[in-house]
């Protein structure tokens, strides 16, 4: 059967935000780009031997991150939890699964329709932004970029952003959930290394090789990727490397699919759609808040009495202790919610 059908379905809760994201990428390259422009020939007049020492920073800034591309990832967030969270909370998905579409072909529509049009709008203001630039007086600024890693970088970075929000939304039953999972995935494969880093610190005053693994852990967290700029450390080839979101982008759209064939409709509203996680995910969350609980206990310690280390061990464990008893209770009350949104 035809998917046109289902395309306009998803087209037109998600025209919005997608033109939103659009207006964002020409704010963020193209209109910013014409802007610095003015700004760089404006600087050189009135002051050229210091223009000249910062310029090709800034001209290699103009390919590079901005606050619009912060609010375009926000905005894909919120697209992806329009897509799927905000159907389980609204009991929406019930229509949708009873539409003749097999849920692979629907969980592939959903990520199609933010990825395609936010690649396409991207690549477009990328290009007007590089020849703007390329055309100019400061254009030998950037003989040295590479163009081709500027430009697919960042991209990666949005679309596996997008791709890992759907993910947790398959997991997940309302799009409350859907939100605090993907931002706490985001940040925990560098987040859970701190955690421990600290952990053995404080306990064995010895964090050394945890904390040489939070740096490898960051190329996995995916917003990471957007913020590239060619000047910068983030610019680093050997950290950044585009076979890890171009690989994870493939793995998130195949395991969701997978996932959203098995999603239970029974379960939407709840935190969880999946029973068979909620051991993992208790376990988990008890263990995440007692190590914070641990630095925030050792972190109240005054520095005049750091040195021994005791008192920072009897601190750590009275915070670990506290927090470890509030998550219980808090795991307790979060997997016995549903939350569900009357709509029309």
């Amino acid at each position: 059967m035809s998917v046109k059908g289902l395309i306009r379905k998803e087209w037109k809760q998600s025209r919005a935000i997608l033109l939103m994201i659009a207006l964002l990428f020409l704010f963020h390259f193209p209109i910013r780009a014409m802007v610095s422009l003015e700004n760089w020939r404006e600087e050189i007049r009135l002051n050229p031997t210091e223009a000249m020492e910062y310029l090709a920073w800034s001209v290699h800034s103009s390919l590079g991150m901005s606050v619009f591309s912060i609010v375009i990832l926000i905005l894909l967030v919120t697209l992806a939890v329009q897509l799927i969270g905000s159907e389980r909370s609204t009991r929406r998905q019930d229509f949708a699964f009873a539409l003749p579409y097999k849920r692979r072909t629907m969980f592939f529509v959903k990520w199609v329709i933010g990825v395609v049009p936010t690649s396409i709008i991207y690549s477009l203001t990328f290009a007007c932004t590089y020849l703007l630039v390329n055309s100019s007086e400061f254009g030998f600024h950037l003989e040295g970029v590479n163009i081709a890693e500027a430009f697919i970088l960042p991209l990666l970075g949005f679309v596996a952003t997008y791709s890992f929000t759907l993910l947790i939304g398959t997991i997940t039953g309302e799009m409350i959930s859907q939100i605090a999972l993907t931002f706490i995935f985001t940040i925990f494969p560098v987040g859970i290394l701190l955690l421990l880093g600290y952990f053995f610190d404080i306990n064995f005053n010895n964090s050394f090789l945890l904390g040489r693994m939070s740096e490898e852990a960051a190329r996995f967290i995916w917003p990471v990727y957007t913020v590239y700029n060619p000047t910068s450390a983030m610019g680093d080839s050997e950290f950044m490397s585009v076979w890890v979101p171009g690989v994870a982008i493939i793995v998130f759209l195949v395991l969701g699919q997978w996932l959203y064939e098995r999603n239970l409709s029974e379960y939407n509203g709840e935190f969880l759609i999946f029973k068979q996680l909620e051991p993992f995910f208790r376990v988990g969350i008890i263990v995440c808040f007692a190590l914070l609980g641990g630095m925030v206990g050792s972190g109240l310690v005054p520095w005049s009495l750091q040195s021994g280390g005791t008192l920072m061990v009897v601190f750590y464990w009275v915070g670990a202790s506290i927090f470890t008893y509030l998550s219980y209770l808090l795991t307790k009350r979060l997997f016995s919610m549903n939350i569900t949104i009357k709509g029309k």
